[in-house]
């Protein structure tokens, strides 16, 4: 089975800091891989040069074996929650997400089915019908965060997904992205290194743009230590 995403080399320069650095990865198909890294490390350029939203430098991106990002290619095959993105104020649930699901291929009914369907599997169904602006931050980000499983897309990247969240939400975002792992390839970015080491197959340690390490979570496990310690300390 191919890798859904293999980055080789890829650079992108801010300034004077290069914030992917030839940054090389070969995502296995179906896994969890969870990002880890300092903030500035290149997780979120990382996967917003991936889904399209930043233009790299030099280097080769190929998402679901059609190579680089394009909206027309890719549709239905990639998923994204952005860091910390919102619609517009008026935008409302339910209509934000049946219009996405039509851009990501599906049919106006289709879209407006399966957009109900993942509302209420994030507790939202209630809120449909309200104004973004009417929505506390942690009802916001689940909005966001379902909008990127429209579709059953075959790649999932997922960026800070539980920042916001409260202890219930968190544990009910878990238990979806558990429901998930082996049907679907998610890369998942997250400063709670312990979700990571709940949820992944597998690590990629990130330093200064590029991949340092990457393991599966059997290996780190074998090792006696908690991700935590591992990364803490630098090394396997």
């Amino acid at each position: 089975m191919k890798s859904p995403l293999v980055i080789r080399n890829l650079v992108k320069v801010y300034g004077r800091r290069r914030a992917l650095d030839s940054f090389s990865l070969v995502v296995p198909p179906q896994a969890t891989l969870g990002l880890v890294g300092e903030n500035g490390s290149g997780k979120t350029t990382l996967m917003m040069t991936v889904s399209g939203f930043v233009r790299a430098d030099g280097g080769e991106i190929d998402v679901c074996g059609r190579g680089p990002f394009d909206p027309a290619t890719h549709a239905g095959c990639l998923g994204m929650i952005p860091q910390d993105s919102e619609p517009m104020p008026e935008a409302r649930p339910l209509d934000l997400l049946t219009r996405l699901g039509i851009q990501q291929g599906l049919g106006r009914a289709e879209a407006r089915r399966e957009s109900e369907q993942l509302l209420a599997e994030f507790n939202l169904s209630d809120r449909a019908h309200m104004p973004f602006r009417a929505l506390s931050h942690g009802m916001r980000k689940r909005v966001m965060t379902a909008q990127a499983f429209l579709g059953d897309p075959e790649l999932v990247l997922l960026d800070e997904p539980f920042n916001g969240l409260d202890p219930v939400e968190t544990e009910r975002l878990r238990r979806f992205i558990r429901a998930r792992r082996g049907r679907r390839t998610l890369v998942l970015s997250s400063h709670n290194l312990v979700d990571i080491e709940k949820l992944c197959t597998h690590v990629a340690f990130i330093t200064k743009g590029r991949v340092e390490t990457v393991c599966t979570m059997e290996e780190l496990t074998k090792t006696g230590k908690s991700l935590e310690s591992i990364y803490l300390e630098g090394r396997l």
